[in-house]
Order: structure tokens, then C-alpha cells, then sequence
């Protein structure tokens, strides 16, 4: 079972970490969430037996986005949520994250970035983000055609600009 996990672990770490930092935008509650995502998976290995990886990483990046939703509700987060978004912290590259397009990603409001990530990034369809999100089909296209108008207005704006959404 360990070499299982492992493997596992190998396979899906970074697009754990890439989807947690996606919603809580700091690298220290990425990693922790991302620690308890396979924490939670270790001890249910053996229902993970005769199943594929795909379903094994729906199941975690199902886990994971539960995960930082359960970190918002928390007073403590909430209050230091701030300190951590203006200290900047970023992933670095080894989490293979493009760090321009990050930047752009991370203005978006989360509604339209977590589907975004999911669907450009992880290779969701979005049937398939619905169901991770726990969300009608509807509402997620919705989402990704908002998130990719967003994001295409924001790399517009930079092109005719020359600034990263800082105002003059």
C-alpha cells in the first residue's frame, strides 16, 4: 500500500497544491491543506484498490476543495487572511505554475478562478467540475465564460496599458 501512495502522491501532488493555492492564494495554507488532502487519502487507501487514478484524483481534488472552503469558515482565518495576501506570498517553480498568467488568474474574483484552474489547468470538463463543486453544469459554463472575459479584459488592458492592474 505504501509504494501505491506513493505513486500516487507523484502522480497528483502538484495539481493538489496548484488547486489549493488557487483558492487560499498563499503558499502556507497550500502546503497544509495539500498535507491533509493526502493524509485523508493514506488512511483510505484500501477503498482506492481496484480504482483508476483519474477517480483517485477526482476524489482528492474533491477532498481539496472542501478542504480550503472549511478554511475560510474559521474566525482565525479570516482575521489573518489579509496579513497573508499582503505579505505576497507565491508558489514557487517547482509547483510549475506560470507565474504571469498566475498573476493575471489570482485578480479574478474565485468564482471564475477555481473553475478556470480546474478546467484549463487540471483538464476538467465541466460536467465534471459540476460535480467536484458540487454545482449545476449551467452555473459552471457560466463561471468559465465570465472567468476567460475577465481574463481575456485584464490581458487586454495590459497589452494596450503596459501595466499590471495598477492604477495610475
Amino acid at each position: 500500500m505504501d509504494i501505491e501512495f506513493q505513486r500516487i502522491y507523484n502522480l497528483i501532488k502538484n495539481d493538489v497544491i496548484r488547486l489549493a493555492y488557487a483558492y487560499t492564494k498563499n503558499l502556507p495554507d497550500s502546503e497544509d491543506i495539500t498535507q491533509e488532502v493526502f493524509i485523508k487519502l493514506y488512511e483510505n487507501m484500501n477503498k482506492f484498490i481496484n480504482e483508476t487514478d483519474e477517480n483517485v484524483k477526482k476524489w482528492c481534488i474533491k477532498v481539496t476543495v472542501n478542504k480550503c472552503k472549511n478554511l475560510y469558515v474559521s474566525s482565525w482565518k479570516k482575521k489573518t487572511r489579509l496579513f497573508f495576501e499582503f505579505n505576497g506570498n507565491k508558489l514557487s517553480n517547482n509547483h510549475q505554475i506560470n507565474e504571469d498568467l498566475n498573476d493575471y488568474l489570482f485578480r479574478l474574483p474565485d468564482k471564475y478562478r477555481i473553475v478556470l484552474v480546474l478546467y484549463f489547468y487540471e483538464g476538467y470538463k465541466i460536467q465534471e467540475i459540476a460535480t467536484i463543486l458540487s454545482k449545476k453544469e449551467s452555473t459552471v459554463k457560466q463561471q468559465l465564460k465570465r472567468g476567460k472575459e475577465q481574463l481575456e479584459k485584464l490581458l487586454k488592458e495590459e497589452e494596450e496599458y503596459g501595466f499590471q492592474g495598477k492604477h495610475c
